[in-house]
Order: C-alpha cells, then structure tokens, then sequence
C-alpha cells in the first residue's frame, strides 16, 4: 500500500471534545493505518508536554504542537520556539493596567503561573493547575509558551493583544498560542522528503484553517466549524460516530 502521511488535531478530531478520551474506533484506525505502513503523527496546539502525554497513550512518536512551533521526532524534540517574549510582557503589562486577570505557561510544563488571585476561578477545568504566587517576575522571562487572560467575546475586542495569536478556549478566557500547525507539518515534509499529495490532516477548530488548503488532503470531521469545512476536500462523520474510522474506510486506507 502507498505510503501516507497523516496529521491528525487532538481535541475534537481524535478525541471527544476536550476528555482526550477516544472513541475505539477511533482507536481501532490508528492501529490499522500503522500496520498498513502509514505514518501517523498529532498536530494540535497544545504544550508539547501536553501533546507529548496524549502522544504516549495512543502510539504517537511524532508531533506538531504549540500551534506549529514546536516538533517532536521519534521521541525527541528538535524543534520548540517560544512566544516573543517582549510582545507577551507588554500584553501582560496592558492587562494588569486593565485589572484583566492573566496566567503564563513560562516552561514546557503542564503548569500555569500568575500573581492575580482573580484568575484562580476562570481557570479552565480538565486544564493545567494554576500556581498562585505573588513574588513571580513575568518581566525577567525570556521565553514564555502560553499566555491567557479573562475575557468575553465582546470584550475581547477592546483589549489590544498587540498582534500576538488568539484562540478562545471558552466564553470566559482566551489563549495566546501560535496558530501555523502549517509550519510544523512542514518541518516533517523537509525531513522526511514527503510530496504534497502524500500528507493528510484531519481537523476540527478554527486553529486547525492553517492546515487545509496548502495542498494536502484536508479532512474535516462532521463536527467541525463550519468555516474548516468550506475549505475541507472531504467531510467525515462525527468524532464520537466513527469519524476517523469511516473517512480512513471511504479512502481505503485501511
């Protein structure tokens, strides 16, 4: 069987909404696309380390994260950029001058940090937990992987990010995070010398754009944004009704 290159989104592409739970089927797919040859690699915009701990309970050696701006090969990391540090200082900076509560992930660890007890009831559920403390010096970082802050639909608008990356995590907080998964899949096609026409990205979010229409099979599950799926090649079922699993069916892929 010829050889293909799969990208798959972790939230609502392999998973079940945000439980990084899979359906078997789901399951069952990935297990027969590697028995068939294929390659099968995650691109999410998670943390690595993040990405990295779905990666080792499903098989996954090989992944995109940080929205793009980080690759993992084999197990390695080998490439890992930082948000520019300067620009999420001065976003920081207008955001206390706002009283708009705030947290940073400043390390490749599944932890938030900030000296604002009010995010403490905005933190996300089923995310990183939150370090509270007071004395931390978000002017002395020099890299930083994720910033976030409370605010609304509305009034996000208001608030000057200062063209950094935004993705919602939910109506309450916003995430600061690269968006060019596009980048790192890209990193993987130089590496391995893969033609266009043998990459396939799954997706279901509005950061998972970045990957369809660059000339790649771009599948959209049958649960994705409306706007991933006008510039999808090939729409799947739900996640949670076999989507992974019928598309790699309708393909023959496995």
């Amino acid at each position: 069987m010829h050889k293909k290159y799969f990208f798959f989104d972790i939230d609502g592409t392999l998973s079940t909404g945000l439980t990084t739970m899979m359906p078997e089927s789901a399951v069952k797919a990935l297990a027969q696309l590697r028995a068939n040859g294929h390659f099968t690699a995650i691109a999410t915009g998670r943390l690595q380390a993040s990405a990295a701990a779905v990666a080792a309970r499903y098989g996954f050696t090989d992944i995109v994260a940080d929205g793009g701006w980080s690759v993992t090969h084999n197990g390695e990391i080998v490439e890992m950029e930082s948000l520019p540090a300067a620009d999420c200082i001065a976003l920081i900076e207008r955001l206390e001058q706002a009283g708009i509560p705030w947290a940073v992930s400043p390390e490749n660890e599944k932890l938030c940090v900030t000296t604002d007890k009010n995010y403490l009831p905005y933190a996300p559920e089923n995310y990183f937990p939150v370090l509270w403390d007071p004395h931390f010096d978000y002017h002395r970082l020099e890299h930083l992987y994720k910033v976030y802050y409370v605010c609304t639909p509305d009034e996000e608008k208001h608030i000057d990010a200062g063209g950094l990356p935004l993705v919602r995590y939910n109506p309450h907080v916003i995430f600061v995070e690269p968006k060019e998964k596009q980048r790192g899949i890209r990193y993987f096609q130089q590496l391995l010398s893969i033609p266009d026409e043998d990459i396939v990205v799954f997706g279901d979010g509005m950061n998972d754009i970045c990957m369809f229409g660059q000339g790649w099979l771009s599948i959209a599950m049958g649960n994705a944004r409306a706007a991933l799926k006008e510039k999808a090649d090939y729409i799947t079922t739900d996640v949670d009704k076999d989507g992974l699993w019928n598309a790699c069916r309708h393909f023959g892929w496995i």
